[in-house]
């Protein structure tokens, strides 16, 4: 047998992780288009379902405050957007499956290695490579969803806003994944426990983030100031003043120039505590849903929930760090020849690592978002016992709705998973039970 007899299997055997990889992708995308037929469906079907028995004709059916032709458009609106919201994580999924498999991520490693010599030059240089093609990848699905946002008219944003807002947005996600990632690599090629102590460094960091959220990043997207009316300022003022919150914590941000969502919401910890009042609420709301807006917020505030939301991201993030862990290694272990990582630290493990993560995440939302529903309950009736004014919340709940373009009562997937408040419906009888209850 000549010697060119010897090498023909060894070429086609070295192709051979490639062509597997391309396959696994393949299927993925397979995947892909079979589940957004799946919940396309679903939604579909879920959203043209009648009301409940008992909703009809009550303050929770959204025909007794929004025209017809307004309801067909919103639960169109929300079809849509849940859709999406699934999509992202199958798409992002198949993102980083494409950056390994394709070898992108070892081809941009080796590379960077073949031409700059310095370590503290390279790494940065590659995150960049792998944040740019992510961002790149990730751009039609976002543009989908702000040009679905705008044709429903929830979205205000000009497009040049729009795509500063997202380059902005790649600014911080980079510097984030530059950080973390320096971390993460010097940690793993020392072997041992290091995700251990990976989630002992993670404490520190996200009180700091949280810390750092609402006067270092929340700026670069909004405009925060004093409550503009004088009067409405003094009614809640003197309501912060009864609970007990700082009257310097309370501000006004021009979310107007971005959408037609009305919201407030309790950010930071420590000295940036605060609470934030969207500039449409003011616009849309009368004066007392404006107190029981904010009363809500308020009810954060008292019942220390940023504090505890802190300790429960740090709790999660040991079980999300450990489960990580070891489903990482398992999947070097058994896919490592067409994923070309050869070793937990190899930088072309980032798009694994981020898998690992993201898919993590998305199977605990539901519990982190039950969670959530529990503190979000309580800050609702922190609010009427406080104001006293429970009818305001129904009209208030109502306007939420109209100006979201929201539903009153989603499918029981979309409750899981993106429901991090009771549903409107709910809130709205609950409101209505605590008037019923009143003297």
């Amino acid at each position: 047998m000549n010697r060119s007899s010897h090498r023909t299997p060894n070429r086609q055997a070295a192709h051979r992780p490639p062509q597997r990889g391309a396959t696994v992708f393949r299927r993925y995308m397979l995947f892909f288009l079979i589940a957004t037929g799946i919940l396309g469906l679903y939604f579909w079907i879920a959203y043209l379902a009648p009301l409940e028995a008992g909703v009809a004709d009550t303050a929770a059916d959204p025909l007794t405050f929004m025209s017809e032709a307004d309801a067909k458009r919103a639960a169109s609106y929300s079809t849509i957007r849940d859709l999406l919201y699934f999509l992202g994580y199958f798409w992002e999924w198949g993102m980083l499956l494409w950056l390994m498999t394709s070898g992108y991520a070892r081809t941009l490693s080796q590379g960077l290695k073949s031409l700059i010599a310095g370590v503290w030059l390279r790494f940065p240089i590659y995150i960049a490579g792998i944040a740019a093609a992510l961002f790149a990848l990730g751009l039609p699905l976002r543009l989908l969803s702000y040009a679905v946002a705008r044709r429903y008219d929830v979205s205000t944003l000009s497009f040049g806003g729009w795509w500063r807002d997202q380059w902005v947005q790649f600014g911080v996600d980079y510097a984030l994944l530059l950080a973390v990632g320096a971390v993460v690599f010097a940690l793993a090629r020392k072997g041992g426990t290091w995700w251990f102590r990976l989630w002992l460094l993670s404490i520190p960091f996200l009180v700091f983030m949280m810390f750092i959220r609402p006067v270092a990043i929340d700026p670069l997207f909004y405009k925060y100031e004093r409550l503009s009316d004088p009067a409405l300022e003094h009614a809640v003022l003197e309501m912060t003043a009864k609970a007990g919150v700082p009257a310097e914590r309370v501000y006004e941000a021009n979310y107007s120039e971005k959408t037609t969502a009305i919201n407030a919401y309790v950010d930071g910890i420590g000295s940036t505590l605060r609470i934030v009042i969207w500039d449409t609420a003011l616009q849309q709301l009368s004066a007392e849903e404006i107190v029981v807006l904010t009363a809500h917020e308020i009810g954060h505030y008292v019942k220390k929930h940023l504090q505890w939301s802190a300790v429960g991201g740090v709790v999660s993030m040991f079980f999300l760090l450990y489960i990580g862990n070891k489903a990482y290694r398992f999947a070097l272990k058994r896919w490592r020849s067409f994923l070309f990582i050869r070793h937990p630290a190899d930088w072309p493990g980032l798009p694994l690592l981020l898998l690992v993560v993201s898919v993590l995440t998305f199977l605990s939302t539901p519990i982190t978002s039950a969670v959530s529903r529990n503190a979000e309950l309580e800050a609702d009736r922190y609010a009427y016992a406080l104001t006293g004014d429970p009818a305001a919340a129904v009209t208030l709940y109502q306007k939420l709705a109209v100006s979201s373009r929201g539903t009153l009562h989603p499918p029981a997937l979309t409750y899981w998973f993106r429901y991090t408040h009771p549903t409107l419906g709910d809130r709205i009888a609950e409101a209505q039970a605590y008037v019923r209850a009143l003297p």
